[in-house]
């Protein structure tokens, strides 16, 4: 679709283009039917809102603009949101991190501070939330604590997927290809429509295998040599790494069970298998021999002089089954009260195999087993509206139960590369809440919004930690350490090993129209996340203490201006959002005397978001963002016990700027449309406690597509990566030991079809 090709009236030209807006990937929630303009809504605070009504700091994408993006996985869209980014080596675990606010704890029992939600539901497990992403209605991602109508460890912000539902009665779907370097494949595709005069379906489904883009090498690392006495290279043994290989299926169902309420049954079905994983990119670093952390990296690091090259020896794997299974009530009670009833069921089983150390020998290897996770919620909301006031209120209940196993075993630890320390935890975890939230129109352009929610949190934790030698049974010590026995003997308390945790997440704000097409607002919000343990403790090391082992519960007091307008006649629009963070017992994660632990300490943030969306005509479309972040962690543990720094929040760089252009010309029956779109980031510190061989410097990363697209078929040719950067995603600092670390992918291409119906 052209300008060219418009009327020249002025409000139909503003609609249609904001209807290019829509198709080309910059308003995130419009489109056109009819010459009639038509908003589709997000649903940030639960109920449908236009994402200019909402006085949220708000990135929205629907569908079409993912598909654009080139977004195939839970962790694509990083790139044109300011302020979120992923930490994601592996896709055993999924760390988002908005505005620096983040765990990364790689311990399994351990929740984030930001809420990820699919489809309604609350997504328990960090196991759980790396997939792929296909047939999707919309993403939205909501920037600070959202805890009074989401509820638990929203603190920093939330994260939503939400799916296309069964709710079209004409037969659709969809048919989709994609062949691209490192032999990546995939198939997608959905069918829906009706199976009678009440009731619809939608099927849906994607396939993806790949070859890992960092290879393994054959020979001795330059690091170690086979000598008498001393530990020995194995050579190689392991594959390429960060491959792919899995599939996921998802089914929905909609019924009418009669004028007034609506019946939504979604099952969900994903499986992993043999993903070639599981090892990692050793950096040699010098040691500082003051604080043990790590300094620059030495020159010849990575080992094998390339970041897209390994030297593990053992074969690492990751295989995944997750099951989930939801029904949505939605009934309207009155013509002024609605009923919404979410119920649902989700179980995960998980083995994870890693090579720990990187060098070609047996020094630390970790296996991690989930047998199961599950997790059981159900959340019942009621919502109406008065003349000049909107209402909610609500509660929920969440039930899960993890069942996990620890193996570390290898030379460094245990002298032995059959020796291990196997840790067993069986954790159970309640949560209940009542909330509400009340709007009330103090004038046509002033609105005040209240929220308020009362969280209960109950855990409870038992592991033991026992020590396995089958080459020489004198050094077996079955159950070696017993947490809930420990703290009976050591006179700390067995209730140590229980959590019973009350508070209370709130929400004011004012909203203020200053016109027709500009919203001011400033509010205050309380995020509240609760505490844990960190199990994973090195008994061997004589660094085991009790009371450290758990970590209390965290407070965000949050404070935000900001302001959404539309510019030029709905041509361009511009939000901006300013905050301010004061943390209290912020749960901050370290690495020290090689085990991971979590500890409180207070912090403060403050920075902004702009972006601006932009459509200056002749089929030109552009998206520019831009954040700012400066924080400040007191005390955070270093790799030596009792070391201490002040440092910056970990993934926060001082500025991003996020940037998409596209242009788009007819040809013949379609559209061809050329898109660049990248990401540049300042400076960042890849861990907590900000040592120089975990300092990221700036860097961007860039993509381009070319797209031809008709009635029924789609073609696409694009590149990521494009000027093949070369940065770290991932590292984990060891101070004079090395680092090991996971770099992004380097330039690939690929082609993609599609079919559609």
């Amino acid at each position: 679709m052209s300008l060219k090709n418009l009327s020249s009236d002025k409000a139909v030209l503003a609609q249609a283009v904001r209807t290019i807006v829509a198709g080309s990937l910059l308003l995130p929630v419009m489109e056109i039917q009819a010459d009639v303009l038509e908003e589709i809504v997000i649903t940030a605070q639960k109920r449908e809102q236009s994402v200019q009504d909402v006085g949220i700091s708000v990135s929205a994408f629907s569908g079409d603009q993912m598909k654009a993006l080139g977004v195939t996985s839970t962790t694509d869209i990083t790139q044109q949101v300011p302020g979120l980014q992923v930490n994601s080596w592996s896709p055993t675990l999924t760390t988002f991190n908005l505005r620096g606010i983040s765990q990364n704890n790689f311990t399994d029992n351990l929740e984030a501070p930001i809420a990820v939600y699919s489809d309604d539901v609350y997504i328990g497990s960090m196991n759980a939330i790396s997939g792929q992403l296909f047939d999707v209605k919309r993403v939205e991602v909501l920037r600070g604590p959202q805890g009074t109508l989401f509820g638990r460890n929203a603190t920093g912000g939330l994260i939503h997927y939400l799916s296309r539902p069964a709710d079209e009665e004409e037969l659709n779907g969809y048919l989709e290809a994609t062949n691209a370097e490192y032999n990546k494949r995939s198939i997608e595709g959905a069918m829906g429509g009706s199976m009678s005069d009440s009731a619809r379906y939608r099927i849906s489904m994607r396939w993806e295998e790949s070859d890992g883009y960092i290879e393994s090498q054959d020979g001795p690392s330059p690091l170690y040599v086979i000598t008498d006495g001393a530990i020995g290279n194995s050579g190689k043994a392991a594959r390429d790494l960060q491959g792919s290989n899995g599939y996921a299926l998802r089914a929905g169902f909609q019924f009418d069970l009669s004028e007034n309420a609506q019946l939504d049954l979604t099952v969900k079905y994903t499986e992993d298998n043999d993903v070639a994983t599981g090892g990692y990119v050793f950096l040699d670093t010098g040691g500082d021999p003051t604080t043990g952390l790590g300094t620059d990296i030495i020159s010849d690091s990575p080992l094998t002089g390339k970041s897209d090259e390994h030297y593990n020896n053992t074969e690492g794997y990751f295989e995944r089954e997750v099951l989930s299974i939801t029904s949505k009530l939605s009934w309207d009670v009155t013509d002024e009260i609605e009923m919404v009833s979410i119920t649902n069921y989700t179980s995960m089983e998980k083995d994870y195999l890693e090579d720990g150390d990187g060098l070609g020998i047996s020094a630390i290897d970790f296996q991690n087993t989930v047998d199961p996770f599950s997790q059981w919620s159900q959340e019942l909301r009621f919502s109406g509206a008065g003349e000049r006031s909107r209402w909610q209120v609500g509660a929920y209940y969440l039930n899960m139960d993890l069942d996990l196993v620890q193996t570390v075993s290898g030379e460094l630890f245990f002298g032995s590369a059959t020796a291990s320390r196997e840790v067993t935890v069986d954790l159970e975890s309640s949560n209940w809440s009542v909330f509400g939230q009340y709007e009330y129109d103090l004038s046509d352009d002033l609105t005040i919004i209240a929220g308020y929610r009362w969280s209960q949190d109950d855990k409870e934790i038992d592991f033991t930690n026992d020590f396995i030698d089958p080459a020489d049974p004198s050094r077996v010590e079955p159950e070696l350490f017993d947490f809930q026995q420990a703290l009976i003997d050591d006179g700390i308390g067995a209730d140590y090993n229980q959590i019973d945790y009350g508070d209370y997440a709130a929400r004011l704000q004012l909203d203020y129209r200053l016109n027709a097409d500009t919203l001011i607002f400033a509010s205050y919000n309380r995020g509240i996340k609760g505490g844990n343990w960190s199990p994973n403790q090195n008994v061997f090391a004589g660094q085991l203490e009790l009371a450290t082992i758990r970590h209390d519960e965290e407070t965000l007091h949050s404070f935000e201006l900001g302001v959404k307008t539309e510019l030029f006649d709905g041509m361009a629009r511009l939000n901006a959002t300013a905050f301010y963070y004061d943390y209290e017992d912020y749960q901050s994660f370290s690495f020290t005397g090689f085990t991971p632990s979590v500890a409180n300490k207070d912090a403060t943030a403050q920075g902004a978001e702009i972006e601006l969306f932009l459509t200056p005509g002749n089929s030109w479309d552009f998206i520019i963002g831009l954040s700012f972040m400066d924080s400040e962690v007191e005390d955070v543990d270093t790799a030596i016990d009792g070391i201490t720094v002040d440092a910056e929040l970990p993934s926060a760089p001082g500025y991003s700027f996020n940037f998409l252009g596209r242009k788009a010309w007819d040809l013949k029956s379609g559209e061809l449309a050329m898109q660049l779109d990248g990401v540049a980031y300042d400076k960042q510190y890849l861990e907590g406690h900000n040592s120089i061989a975990s300092t990221e410097d700036a860097y961007s990363v860039w993509n381009a597509s070319l797209t031809y697209t008709t009635e029924q078929w789609r073609f696409s040719g694009w590149v990521k990566n494009l000027t093949d950067e070369e940065y770290r995603v991932y590292n984990l600092d060891f101070g004079a030991g090395g680092s090991t670390a996971m770099y992004a992918p380097p330039r690939w291409a690929g082609v993609t079809a599609a079919y559609l119906w």
